[in-house]
């Protein structure tokens, strides 16, 4: 994909029609020149793909005096946002204004390029050999989309059941945290991919993460080692931290599992971890 987009590309020219538009950044040309840059728009902005998606990227100047132009797409491998686009201060003509011209060129971007910002820069060049260069930027998220909507995940994370081996009749502690998947505008993180949610929520800006996940019901479950089936033996409360503990005797070597069942708009999880009984 970087391989066509590197590369210089001249583009046609679509016209001779004047616009008003705000102009890029970082803008200049050849002093005494005739010519100039007077606007420079990117679009879409922000680029978000999603799952396999191509999506189409265009950028268009309007320039006076020009008779070719070259555009340049980048990836930075920055995050954040874009500068700015169209940005402000273009390259003005130093002549009458005559000669208006709208160029444009386009790429598809996919899954496959990188996220994060983007540099556009375009050299128009004039009849006697002018100059003029202009920058404007754009900023792309590649989201692996999936073709469903519904809950954000959970998941228990460091539950731990101690001592091990412990001695029959004494007492386990059972201790874990609860977290859930945070979440932006409608899209929540899973811990491998981004998702988008069947409900629009918002957390923080530190959505692509995990969060504690307080004052939730947590099921205690046990499975002897030899034979049986899970035993249903307490619930338990989650902190506000998410984090939760109890203590249970212990009669039998098996494993113990803990189950948050889930509630509207969240997923249920569970954790297990196995304990040996000695006399």
């Amino acid at each position: 994909m970087m391989k066509r987009i590197a590369t210089a590309l001249v583009a046609a020219a679509m016209g001779a029609s004047a616009l008003s538009v705000a102009a890029p950044a970082m803008a200049d040309e050849t002093p005494g020149s005739t010519v100039s840059i007077e606007s420079f728009q990117v679009t879409p902005d922000p680029v978000v793909i999603k799952g396999r998606d191509r999506v189409s990227v265009t950028a268009t100047v309007t320039t006076v005096g020009a008779e070719s132009v070259e555009f340049d797409f980048d990836p930075t491998g920055q995050g954040g946002q874009p500068d700015c686009n169209p940005c402000p201060g273009a390259a003005k003509a130093s002549g009458s204004g005559t000669g208006w011209k709208r160029w444009d060129k386009t790429i598809v971007l996919d899954r496959n390029d990188p996220a994060g910002k983007w540099l556009v820069r375009v050299v128009a060049t004039g009849e006697n050999g002018a100059v003029a260069k202009a920058t404007s930027s754009f900023f792309v998220k590649v989201v692996q989309a999936r073709p469903h909507q519904g809950p954000r995940a959970t998941r228990i994370t460091g539950f731990d059941a101690s001592p091990e081996p412990v001695k029959k009749g004494r007492k386990l502690s059972l201790s874990g945290k609860l977290q859930t998947a945070r979440c932006y505008d409608g899209w929540w993180w899973d811990g491998d991919a981004y998702v988008v949610g069947g409900d629009r929520c918002r957390d923080d800006h530190r959505w692509h993460n995990w969060r504690w996940l307080g004052w939730q019901k947590i099921n205690v479950y046990f499975h002897r080692a030899h034979g049986g089936k899970w035993e249903y033996v307490d619930t338990i409360e989650t902190n506000p931290d998410g984090s939760f503990y109890t203590k249970i005797p212990a009669y039998w070597s098996g494993t113990w599992k803990v189950v948050f069942e889930g509630s509207r708009g969240l997923y249920g999880s569970s954790a297990t971890d196995y304990v040996k009984v000695v006399r």
